[in-house]
């Protein structure tokens, strides 16, 4: 039979193939693009960001992601929606995010908050 994985995003439910997520498509762009993981930083707000985040160098979550995401992320944004992304990106021109705390994907996570 098919196998499926149910992830649970914001209140909703998602039904999807076992194994395809946020974070293998962005992993199969990335091996393409020939662009390690570590250097890449990624944004979520929901459930099914979690393992986006986990699969990069540097998770971040917006101020208004799930408190389970905003426990895992690295860095969690005063902004929410998209206040929080124009911070994260605003950071990186401006200090390239050199400040932050890293991981190698797949690490246990650390948190710094804004």
């Amino acid at each position: 039979g098919l196998e499926l994985q149910v992830i649970f995003n914001k209140g909703a439910v998602m039904v999807l193939p076992s194994g395809v997520n946020k974070a293998t498509g962005l992993l199969t762009a990335l091996e393409e693009l020939r662009i390690p993981p570590y250097q890449v930083v990624a944004v979520g707000d929901a459930e099914n960001d979690h393992a986006l985040l986990d699969a990069v160098g540097l998770g971040v979550a917006v101020a208004n992601s799930v408190p389970m995401l905003q426990a895992h992320a690295q860095w969690v944004t005063r902004g929410d929606h998209g206040r929080g992304v124009i911070e994260l990106i605003t950071r990186l021109l401006e200090t390239d995010l050199a400040d932050l705390p890293r991981r190698a994907p797949g690490a246990a996570s650390v948190t710094a908050r804004a």
